[in-house]
């Protein structure tokens, strides 16, 4: 929530630090979801972060690279994969072109529950983004792609900015 003196606001074109402490704050509230929200789906830190990269991943990950984004040694990630399958919360699938490698996939019940607990938030967001035209949707969809990269190229260890591609 915005406290009204926001430089947009007040009439004011807002600085690039503006804008720079308005995205530390997203990442602020961010992070204070994600604790939320394991809460809500009874999973750890280390749980909800793993079915986190699990439900984003833009391909099937498996037991060693979730550990990785984790910060998880091979053997604690296999402890973790094993409690999470127990739970209900994943399955372990043989990759369709690798058939001796296992993939982890979210249960349906786990995609469900995740979008039961995220709906209300969904719908509040897209009551934001109704007041936006379609330029401006464009524009801030634009920015925080160039955002999403610059924290991909700082989390990689290259740190410089760089531009997304459009």
């Amino acid at each position: 929530m915005s406290d009204g003196n926001a430089p947009a606001e007040r009439g004011t074109e807002p600085s690039p630090e503006d804008v720079s402490w308005a995205l530390h704050q997203l990442v602020v509230a961010a992070a204070a979801l994600d604790v939320t929200l394991g809460r809500r789906l009874n999973l750890g830190p280390s749980e909800y972060q793993a079915m986190k990269h699990l439900l984003t991943a833009e391909r099937p990950l498996g037991p060693v690279e979730l550990g990785a984004l984790v910060g998880l040694t091979s053997g604690a990630a296999t402890t973790l994969v094993d409690r999470l399958e127990r739970a209900g919360h994943l399955a372990r699938r043989r990759d369709r072109h690798d058939r001796r490698r296992l993939t982890l996939e979210p249960t349906p019940d786990a995609l469900d529950s995740a979008r039961r607990q995220l709906r209300p938030l969904e719908d509040a967001l897209g009551e934001v983004l109704k007041t936006y035209s379609g330029e401006d949707r464009r524009t801030i969809a634009r920015f925080l792609g160039e955002v999403v990269a610059a924290y991909q190229h700082f989390n990689a260890g290259t740190g410089g900015h760089r531009r997304a591609a459009r």
